[in-house]
This record gives structure tokens, sequence and C-alpha cells, in this order.
């Protein structure tokens, strides 16, 4: 299967949506609900069987849908820095000390959170409690076709979704660069799937044992181009993540170069 044939395939599966309505909100804080409070027994803020905090009243949330069952199969949240308040932008900032998430970087930053799917999606033995696992027997190199695979299952590949919708949001408002607390069990996922990622401090125990991370969107889109290039095709809309992404660092490469004080002699522009 090429990579035109598997991104053709994920998107008759699924479907990418904002919820940008209350109802479609709450389909979102119903899903949360059912994941992290019901089946997981997370203490989370929750009423009438919606998870919701004062966090969303700054987010973007979006929704996966799966095509064929028109079930709700996956959401995301987005949470943009607050520039009025950006050392209390995210919830990641609570509950870890790094001081990364604490100094002026952090308007620099957005933070993807209540990422999960339905348990109707999460039902092989070795699916995580949250989001489906990935496993090598999910991609097969094809004989005399080296870097081609085929497709045995969609499911394990439907994150990509999530992460895209995450991506662009924060690639829509000038961010590269994004935080996460997950559950180590699925790091192994992510690198099958060719997600870039650095661990930001030591784990959490908050909720079971988590890790903060932190990912650059362009240092991921390069690594899945070079590592998986059809998960790469799904994950940045075949490129036009990485057209933004790539617009972006390059207002940002001499941040790395120059120092505060020889920065101020430069010229933006040459005419």
């Amino acid at each position: 299967m090429t990579q035109k044939t598997f991104y053709n395939a994920f998107a008759r599966t699924f479907e990418i949506i904002e919820a940008d309505s209350d109802d479609l909100r709450r389909e979102a804080f119903r899903l949360r609900y059912k994941v992290f409070c019901a089946e997981n027994k997370i203490d989370l803020p929750h009423d009438k069987g919606l998870e919701y905090d004062a966090y969303d009243e700054r987010a973007v949330q979006h929704l996966l849908i799966h095509k064929e069952k028109g079930l709700v199969a996956g959401t995301v949240r987005t949470i943009l820095p607050d520039p009025d308040r950006p050392l209390f932008s995210f919830p990641l900032q609570e509950i870890c000390d790094h001081p990364f998430l604490h100094s002026e970087k952090a308007l620099q930053l957005c933070e993807i959170s209540r990422l999960c799917m339905a348990r109707e999606f999460r039902q092989r033995p070795d699916d995580g409690s949250v989001l489906p696992a990935f496993h090598e027997q999910e991609e097969h190199g094809m004989p005399g076709a080296p870097g081609l695979t085929y497709l045995r299952r969609r499911i394990p590949y439907a994150p990509l979704g999530l992460f895209h919708a995450a991506f662009k949001t924060a690639l829509a408002a000038g961010t590269l660069n994004c935080v996460a607390l997950m559950d180590p069990m699925q790091f192994r996922s992510l690198r099958k799937l060719g997600m870039d990622y650095r661990v930001l401090g030591p784990r959490l125990t908050v909720h079971g044992r988590h890790q903060p991370l932190v990912m650059n969107i362009k240092a991921v889109l390069d690594h899945m181009a070079d590592r998986n290039p059809v998960c790469w095709e799904v994950l940045s809309d075949r490129g036009k993540l990485m057209r933004r992404a790539n617009e972006l660092a390059s207002y940002e490469w001499h941040d790395t170069i120059f120092d505060e004080s020889t920065r101020e002699g430069l010229i933006d522009k040459l005419f």
C-alpha cells in the first residue's frame, strides 16, 4: 500500500472536527468523563457525566469521528498560553517545577492534554487504558518495496489524527513547542509511529505515574518524514503543517546563534 493509499484509507475512516459549539464540546467532555473518571477512576472535576475544568475556557477542543460507526472515537484539547498570566497558562505548570515551564519561554508553548480514545477503539489485550497501542505487527514491509507499508488495522494509527489537530492549533497560533503529560506505557507507540519528543524532568505521581514531555513540532515532522513517511502524510496533512512549521522556524533561527546583545544589531530585511 503506497503512502497515497494509506492517507486516503485513513481519511475514509476518520474525520477530525473542531468542537466549536456547546453540543460538540459536551461530546468531548462526555468522552473524557467516560475514559478518565468512569473507566480509570481518576479524580477530575466533573458534573453530570461531563469532565471539564477552568482551562477548557481557553482550550481548543477537537473530536475524532469514526465515519462508518458515526461514533466519537477520540478527543484532545490544546491549551494556548495566557498572555496576561503566562506562568499560570497550563495545568502542567501546577504540578511540574521544571524551569522550562516557569520562565518567559512559557509564552512560546502550548499544552496538549485530555488526549484519549473511546473504549470501543481500545479492545485488544495490549491496548492502553487511554489510547490504543501500536506494535510491530501493525506494520509490515512489502517485499521488493523498501519503505512502503500496508495497513493491517487502522485504529492504532488513530492518535495521529488527534496529534494533527493539536499541532494545527498550535501552529495557527504561531507556536512550535508543545508540552504534555503522558503515561510512559504510551511512549513505545509514539516511537513506532515516528513521533519525536524529549522527557521534561522526572516522572510525576499524578493520577498514576506520568511523564512530562516536550515536543517541537518541526522536529517531530522532520523525524517522522525520515522514519515513517506513511504516517507523516497523515500527521502533516500531506505537508501542509510542515510548510507552516518551516515558516515559523525560519523566524527563530537567529535566536539560537545570537545572544541578546548581538541580536540588537541585526537587520531584519535587506532591500
